[in-house]
């Protein structure tokens, strides 16, 4: 883990100075709590280095005020994940065994659930689907 950027606190980077957000009043960009932060966006999204602004916010977790046109509460959820991951029970895992053989409706009659219930748990779990058999029917010494 790297320790806080001390050179940024006395040379601030480059593009700092070429903001819009130089040119104006710094009390829209860090407004009260619960006031409105449309003033500093409609500022930073005229701005040419509204991207490297909120790189910087990012990079550095700046807590408070408007970056890149991007509040407090806008970055959180931008470091947020963008997909939870789904919980995998013990029908994921057979599922996953069996799916490389047989058709979901023949998993579902194993499991004791629907052919609907084995293709949500595929989908959740990323697990293909069994090639199908040709002809339609199971092939000789097949299990």
């Amino acid at each position: 883990m790297s320790g806080p950027d001390f050179v940024n606190i006395i040379t601030p980077p480059a593009w700092m100075t070429d903001g819009l957000c130089a040119q104006t009043d710094p009390d829209a960009f860090f407004p009260e709590k619960g006031g409105s932060t449309r003033e500093a966006k409609a500022v930073c999204r005229r701005c040419a280095v509204s991207t490297e602004c909120l790189a910087y916010a990012l990079t550095h977790d700046t807590r408070f005020g408007v970056w890149g046109g991007a509040s407090e509460r806008d970055r959180r959820r931008m470091k947020r994940p963008a997909v939870r991951q789904p919980v995998l029970d013990s029908r994921t895992n057979e599922v996953r065994r069996l799916a490389t053989r047989l058709t979901d409706s023949e998993i579902a009659e194993r499991l004791g659930c629907s052919p609907r219930t084995v293709l949500r748990i595929r989908m959740a779990g990323g697990i293909a689907p069994a090639l199908p058999r040709r002809g339609g029917t199971a092939q000789a010494g097949a299990a």
